[in-house]
């Protein structure tokens, strides 16, 4: 621009105006420090005067020289706008509703933002025209704003080992579950003695007997301590001891529950200067005068990967729970703290810096707001139990591992292997050996130090590892430096001055006060359970049906099996035949409770009875309330005896090699100790994984630790502010809450709070149903008294609801014997309705009910439903009764049903649950199958599958293997059926002749012969009869076994044809006759080049059990064609599924024989 040719204008519009070079303008402008108002002015001057007399300059604050300000959302400044405001606003402690609510939705654990995805939600907001949208910028500022407020957790820590990672702090996060009307008003001060019962953490020996009692109660607003010498009403003296809630009432009710003190009476005599002595309790000056309550801790540590992906990130994380809240608010994602995690700490590096955590608490004490008593009062942590699967909790105890000769970390069982292979070690095995104590083992490592100097040092730790199981991880890298100093000092010089020892820091939990690490390391019931045991009789399992080639026919028995009741919705049969050896927890606790069903008829005697020991001992072990503790922990030893003693004929070495099967044998002590063993069991810590993960994914793993740390922070300062928790405000001096907008807002939008992990349950409404039209199945959602319907289209496009029936012609009016209803009443059918427990019952169900003409439950099977057109409720269930037979099935142990003709009609709220009932295939014959079509996407598509076609038949086995609703099943077992026979009546015999055959099979591969196979005794003869797999790893397939696969003859049809069947040994007098006179098979060979022969001599080798050393005749080589055909009778075939004692099959002219 060239301003010496620029004009300035003035007043261009008017009549008079002149024309001004801009130059000129310009220069005067620049040369002269004055403007013109009204009046000259020096604006440096008044610049100077200002800032000497401290007047503010600027309207709205200026931010730090050392802030960057931009203006676009990563750093748009707040402009001197407020951020906190008053206590009194309604949006308390956010400025508006809109920072509220955005800053909830971006805090949900299970639905992370990426800074990428939270701008592009405020830019749509903006875009759709909403108000007072926030930046992301004001955001941030915000949550760093509201952490301070609520105080921030994050703790940076610096190991030993110089390793840093962060840490949130135990007592602050503790300090929230008191502050908070959603945990505080569930959760319960003291242990409470539960009588014969057991349910709750609480009811254990530890926290009632063993652990230290909570140091203070509040009677009539008095504090009173333990420890301390009082007066009672009657004017009589006692020291206190203990405090604990009990209900020693007739009715026995929890809701009768009532404090009480256990102590000692003290007389005054001449001798009682020592109870003069006594002072007041520490607590009492330390407290300040507030109560205080001991909170112990449910501590959890697991290696998990960082990344969603399939790569693997390693990170170690340590969550805790609050062990005063009941078991169900246990299982709530809600109630899971997160404490650390680092991909770089040692897991004992991270443990012990917890442990000083919550010695730092205990300490000093951790002061909150009783949100309950409204009142500040004090909190004393300490740490209940540790959990976490085995190999971390070997770790926790400074044992070598699962893998060392002394493999439990419980106890002192094992030796070497020459040990653990003779008799009286084997049989050391089946109980529990010398327990370890913290003492001792903390002495075991301080002698590997005193060792450590020594020449052969390396060898002789490795020896005393070996020896005594023990390995501190904690001084692994300390004692691996003395080591080398050692080895330095044994190589210097004259006159070269030793060095210093090296620190004595063995792992901080040995020493922990109130803590054996030993005993509060419970097993595990997730992976020692479901993905040791029942894993391991899996494999076994599917080895043996492959080799039949009967896994085709288990994947058909596993579709067409009942699985109504069973509340196991991981019964894919077709994913868990292709992926068997790949399933997880979720799948093997679904086949549990099945398995018996499903190879009663397929696999041997000892594999079956190998299975209905672990459903049995699955149904105890997921028990949530125990009526009777010492009966329940008698059963259950029992049940766990059994199944080893099984396990011992089915495969005697796994027993040595697979330590988690010793480890059962602590799990009632367990038990007893810290509760029902589901509330020391890791699936819900394990769930919680991937919300780490989620966490773990935003970062820029520049500081994995710190921002994970930082992400729970966040989210726990959300979810207590918003659940109406209390929080100390330093301005105020006072303890504060949200305002009410922000309070009350999950109570109206009950889907942010499911995204906070608060799952807001309505009770069920008894008698919703669902109604059959004419055309389609019509779902018809009813809410009692509403009447609404919810129509769906059917096959024609139109909703057409079904007319009612006529009463004469239902199964309710015969059965209540009624020509006409009452008032005339007109009736629907309906197909399934929901019960009192939120479940739902269908037409031709089984259910347990309550029955009014005994006053007894009894099982029933649903006929009709019939639902009252006036009221939309169902009104009458018609049931079909069943009878229970006199004894248990006598291979499977379950009671048997027979339907009856006997219907009833019961009302809804009769109704106690679905119940699992199993149709008898093996005595009803079911051996057609049907083709029904598969669904894919919800539609029914043009391939089948292969389903058993069950006979109508009158007898049905009741499922007591199914966890769900187990304690409704055991009540309607008649009390002569509920003992189940041992499945191995001679251990001792078991043990001597399982031992013996291991030691024969190593001195016959060390000889290279092969083992003997000569039986021992009747007994040896039956556990030879199982091919001991379990030690064997699978082998690798090669290309040729693969083509030979591929070649394979396509499944058969008919899945319990008597040719493919190995049934079990047992009396054959409890299996029926066949429903067809005879069975004829034809076998015909062409010589031994033909291909039917090649097919089918594998399987007749496996089906009449020939074992892998001895093959089948092959046919004459003569190339003249032959016929071999054998009959079999109907008497014969129930001989077939009865026994193993069978000829097999051979070529004519050649002689039958009984295989060996």
């Amino acid at each position: 621009m060239d301003i010496d040719n620029a004009v300035y204008i003035l007043e261009p519009h008017g009549p008079d105006h002149e024309v001004i070079p801009v130059a000129n303008l310009w220069d005067a402008i620049s040369r002269s420090p004055f403007y013109q108002v009204n009046e000259p002015c020096d604006l440096y001057e008044e610049l100077q005067s200002a800032l000497a007399s401290g007047e503010q300059l600027f309207s709205m604050l200026l931010a730090p020289a050392s802030e960057e300000i931009g203006f676009d959302d990563e750093t748009e400044s707040n402009f001197g706008i407020e951020l906190l405001v008053s206590p009194d606003n309604p949006n308390y402690p956010w400025p508006s509703k809109a920072h509220y609510i955005t800053a909830l939705l971006f805090s949900s654990p299970r639905l992370p933002f990426s800074e990428a995805q939270k701008k592009a939600v405020l830019s749509w907001a903006k875009e759709l025209g909403a108000h007072n949208v926030p930046s992301l910028y004001t955001l941030n500022r915000l949550q760093e704003s509201v952490r301070t407020l609520v105080s921030n957790p994050t703790e940076k820590i610096t190991a030993r080992s110089g390793n840093i990672f962060y840490l949130n702090d135990v007592g602050k996060a503790i300090a929230k579950d008191y502050a908070n009307p959603l945990t505080r008003f569930v959760m319960q001060d003291y242990p409470e003695d539960g009588g014969k019962g057991m349910s709750q953490v609480f009811n254990g020996e530890k926290m009632l007997f063993e652990h230290p009692s909570p140091p203070a109660a509040k009677v009539n607003g008095e504090i009173y301590f333990v420890n301390e010498l009082l007066q009672d009403a009657s004017g009589d003296y006692f020291t206190l001891e203990r405090f604990f809630l009990a209900s020693y009432t007739s009715t026995n009710d929890s809701a009768d529950k009532q404090l009480h003190a256990l102590g000692r009476a003290v007389q005054r005599t001449q001798s009682s200067n020592k109870y003069a002595k006594l002072v007041p309790n520490p607590l009492c000056a330390k407290s300040q005068g507030c109560m205080v309550y001991s909170v112990p801790l449910i501590i959890f540590m697991d290696d998990i990967s960082g990344n969603i992906s399939k790569q693997w990130n390693k990170h170690h994380a340590i969550y805790m729970s609050n062990a005063n809240l009941p078991r169900k608010m246990l299982e709530k994602e809600f109630c899971i703290r997160f404490v650390t995690s680092s991909p770089h700490a040692a897991p004992m590096e991270m443990i012990s810096a917890m442990q000083e955590s919550i010695s730092e608490a205990a300490e000093s004490g951790v002061f909150t707001w009783d949100c309950k008593y409204e009142e500040e009062v004090m909190l004393e942590l300490y740490g209940l139990f540790l959990g976490g699967d085995n190999p971390m909790q070997a770790e926790e105890c400074s044992h070598a591992g699962l893998h060392c000769n002394y493999f439990c970390r419980t106890c002192e069982v094992g030796g070497t292997k020459e040990y653990k292979e003779s008799d009286e070690g084997y049989k050391s095995i089946f109980m529990p050996g010398k327990l370890r104590t913290p003492a001792g083992t903390a002495e075991e490592v301080r002698a590997q130090f005193s060792s450590a100097l020594s020449s052969g040092t390396t060898e002789k730790i490795k020896k005393s590892v070996a020896s005594s199981g023990v390995k501190d991880t904690t001084t692994g890298y300390i004692l691996g430096t003395v080591v080398e100093l050692g080895k330095k000092l044994r190589k210097r010089g004259a006159g070269v001055q030793a060095k210093s020892e090296t620190e004595d820091a063995i792992n901080p939990l040995l020493g922990m006060e109130g803590f054996n690490v030993h005993q509060d390391t419970p097993t595990e019931i997730l992976h020692t359970v479901l993905l040791g045991i029942v894993k391991y009789f899996w494999g076994q399992s599917v080895y043996l049906l492959e080799k039949a080639k009967l896994l085709d026919v288990f994947q058909m028995c596993l579709d067409s099996i009942e699985k109504a009741g069973l509340n196991a919705p991981c019964l894919n049969a077709e994913y868990i035949c292709h992926y068997k050896g790949g399933l997880i927890g979720k799948h093997f606790k679904s086949l549990a409770q099945v398995m018996p069903f499903l190879i009663q008829d397929l696999l041997p005697r000892t594999v079956l009875d190998g299975w209905t020991c672990i459903g049995e001992l699955v149904v105890y072990v997921w028990h949530t309330e125990i009526d009777d503790i010492e009966i329940y922990l008698t059963k259950l030893s029992r049940t766990i005896e059994d199944f080893l003693n099984v396990t011992a004929k089915c495969a005697p070495s796994i027993l040595i090699s697979k330590p988690k099967f010793h480890f059962l044998v602590h799990l009632p002590a367990y038990i007893r100790r810290f509760g029902p063993a589901i509330l020391f069991s890791t699936e819900r810590y394990e769930s919680f994984n991937h919300v780490f993960q989620l966490a773990c994914i935003h970062s820029n793993r520049q500081g994995p630790s710190q921002d994970t740390c930082k992400v729970f922070a966040r989210q726990d300062i959300i979810k207590h502010i918003a659940t109406s928790g209390y929080w100390f405000d330093s301005v105020r001096k006072k303890w504060v809450r949200a305002g009410d907008a922000v309070v009350n807002y999950l109570d109206e939008h009950p889907e942010q709070a499911r995204l906070l992990g608060i799952h807001l349950q309505e009770p069920p409404v008894t008698g919703n149903v669902f109604i059959e039209y004419p055309a389609s199945w019509i779902v018809m959602s009813i809410t009692k008294g509403t009447g609404q319907l919810k129509k769906v289209a059917t096959e024609d496009g139109r909703p057409v609801a079904a007319k009612p029936v006529l009463w004469t012609a239902t199964r309710c009016a015969k059965a209540l014997k009624l020509s006409q209803p009452a008032c005339n009443a007109q009736y629907r059918q309906g197909i399934s309705l929901i019960l009192g427990n939120g479940k739902k019952a269908c037409l031709e169900g089984d259910i347990i009910f309550h029955d009014s003409s005994t006053s007894h439950s009894a099982i029933g099977h649903i006929r009709e439903i019939l639902i009252s057109d006036s009221h939309k409720v169902v009104e009458h269930v018609a049931v079909q009764k069943f009878a229970f037979g006199p004894v248990l099935h006598p291979l499977l142990h379950l009671p048997t049903l027979k339907l009856t003709e006997h219907e009833i009609v019961i009302s809804p709220q009769e109704i106690v649950c679905v119940v699992n009932v199993q149709h008898d295939c093996v005595k009803s014959q079911c051996t057609e199958t049907n083709q029904c079509h598969i669904h894919q996407e919800r539609m029914e598509t043009a391939r089948t599958k292969s389903v058993i076609q069950h006979k109508s038949s009158l007898f049905y086995l009741l499922n007591a293997y199914s966890i769900h609703n187990y304690a409704q099943i055991r009540s309607v077992i008649p009390p002569s059926l509920r003992e189940t026979s041992l499945r191995v009546d001679n251990a001792a015999e078991v043990r001597l002749v399982a031992a013996r055959q291991i030691r024969e099979k190593k001195a016959a591969k060390k000889s290279g012969e092969a083992p003997d196979t000569e039986p021992l005794s009747a007994l040896r003869n039956d556990i030879a009869g199982v091919p001991a797999v379990f030690d064997r790893p699978a082998a690798k397939r090669t290309k040729k076994t693969q083509k030979a696969k591929e070649k394979a003859p396509p499944p058969r049809t008919n899945p319990r044809q008597p040719t493919f069947t190995q049934a079990a040994a047992s009396s054959s007098s409890h299996l029926p006759t066949s429903p067809f006179s005879s069975l004829a098979i034809k076998l015909t060979f062409h010589g031994i080049a033909d291909v039917s022969w090649a097919i089918w001599c594998p399987a007749i080798s496996v089906l009449f059990g020939a074992s892998s050393s001895k093959s089948l005749p092959h046919p004459p080589p003569s190339p003249a064609p032959f016929t071999t055909t054998v009959i079999w009778t109907a008497a014969s075939l129930a001989t077939f599924r009865a026994s193993n004692d069978l000829a097999y099959l051979a070529p004519s002219g050649s002689t039958s024989r009984p295989v060996q």
